[in-house]
């Protein structure tokens, strides 16, 4: 892992060795240690370490990027050359906008230095001791885990400069049934080790594979929903993905309103309902700068329900006369109180979706999403687990489920199931209704 002298070294180096009107360099050092298993047997593993470095050049309004994973001084003037050629050749982007002047970022502690040596010892025994527990319960059992450190380095011709070191350790099992009827699935995620706990993930599959076995048929429609914390972080991290000023103000986004203008500062859920992002909370850190490397802030992108902010790239900044806005880089969503366990005891009949799967807009103006659940869906009778029941396709909205939100737990670190992220913070929520359109034969 680069310190952040050579780090720095690097990025000057290379920026000597430009002659481009405009020239900015980004350096990712990246180490990263895996294991898969599967039928209760590891399957593969491996670690690897590289360094990708970006060059941007521009003239005028013309610009170009080439990357390489060599760092020589053949390697670097190649890597510059091709860059500012390129950018001869390219035409010019009317909102191509000048490379930024020095900023301040925000010093997020997200690096856990025993990662890299005990990663591999760590992964491995908690990929163990998941395996043994399967074996036990004559079950069958698939997971992977990952352990990587990331530095990043930014620097350009006119004094920008930022660094950045993150740890993330991951891991994620699907237990089965021998019959394969009965599926469960749970994950972990953190930025130090000890922030998964494999025994914890392996119990929660095993429990949800033993529960849906035997589903029963349930009629499609809407139902009261408790949807689990790993199905509110995907609808929140499409929510958040979605919420943009230039596309609001052309007409082509939920948060559009007659004649260019917007819902900003409408209220559009319920008072409980707040969204944040704040890129040192050790909740759930992101990285401290975002697109165009504009500086991290903490924002209130939802405040009590009422809609206080929308991202804004710096050309459509400047053309409104307004503050560009980079995309959020983690997610705070404020809970209420109690555990999962509490809040399926406060339900009389509804059903409890433990994992979305496979996520794809349908109308992304209203954010309309489909997909399915998998690994077990469960109806809620009188405060318990009565059942499982089949899996659906379902169609909605993370707009109507904040809309519909009657009751949260409190917000923990969780992953959305399609992809590792250790940024988001979210809680389990019971909605008032939740379409699920259609049986599916999934498990």
């Amino acid at each position: 892992m680069l310190s952040e002298t050579e780090g720095r070294q690097w990025i000057e180096r290379t920026l000597a060795l430009s002659r481009a009107e405009g020239a900015q360099v980004t350096l990712e050092a990246t180490s990263a240690t895996h294991l898969r298993f599967a039928r209760n047997s590891p399957s593969t593993s491996g670690s690897h370490t590289d360094h990708t470095l970006t060059v941007r050049s521009s003239f005028g309004k013309k610009s170009a990027a080439a990357t390489t994973n060599q760092l020589d001084d053949a390697s670097l003037r190649e890597v510059v050359e091709r860059s500012e050629r390129l950018a001869r050749l390219a035409p010019e982007n009317p909102e191509h906008m000048p490379d930024l002047e020095p900023q301040s970022y925000a010093s997020v502690a997200a690096f856990d230095a025993t990662l890299p040596e005990r990663g591999a010892a760590y992964i491995a025994e908690g990929s163990a001791g998941c395996m043994a527990k399967a074996r036990e319960s004559d079950l069958v059992a698939a997971g992977y885990s990952l352990v990587s450190a990331r530095a990043t380095f930014v620097g350009n011709r006119r004094g920008l400069y930022g660094h950045h070191r993150a740890t993330e350790a991951s891991f994620s099992e699907t237990v089965r049934t021998s019959s394969g009827a009965g599926s469960g699935w749970a994950a972990g995620v953190g930025t130090a080790l000890d922030q998964v706990d494999y025994a914890k993930c392996g119990a929660v599959a095993i429990d949800k594979a033993l529960r849906s076995a035997e589903p029963k048929p349930l009629p499609p429609g809407k139902y009261v929903t408790i949807l689990e914390p790993a199905c509110v972080a995907s609808l929140m991290q499409l929510l958040a993905f979605s919420m943009n000023q230039r596309s609001a103000e052309e007409g082509r986004s939920f948060f559009s309103e007659p004649d260019g203008k917007t819902k900003l500062g409408q209220q559009l859920f319920p008072e409980g309902i707040s969204l944040g992002s704040d890129p040192s909370s050790q909740l759930a850190q992101g990285s401290p700068w975002g697109n165009e490397g504009l500086p991290q802030l903490p924002r209130r992108w939802i405040d009590k329900g009422r809609l206080t902010e929308l991202f804004c790239e710096r050309f459509w900044a400047t053309k409104r006369d307004r503050e560009p806005v980079p995309p959020p880089s983690n997610l705070l969503m404020q809970g209420g109180s109690g555990s999962l366990d509490d809040l399926i005891a406060s339900t009389k009949r509804g059903v409890l979706i433990t994992s979305l799967w496979y996520i794809r807009f349908v109308d992304p103006k209203t954010l309309l999403l489909t997909g399915l659940t998998r690994d077990g869906v469960f109806w809620v009778e009188n405060g318990k687990i009565a059942h499982p029941v089949s899996n659906f396709r379902w169609n909605d909205s993370p707009i109507r489920v904040l809309k519909n939100v009657d009751a949260m737990t409190k917000s923990a670190r969780t992953s959305p199931r399609e992809g590792t992220a250790s940024n988001i913070w979210v809680p389990a929520v019971r909605v008032k209704e939740f379409e699920l359109s259609s049986v599916s034969d999934a498990v």
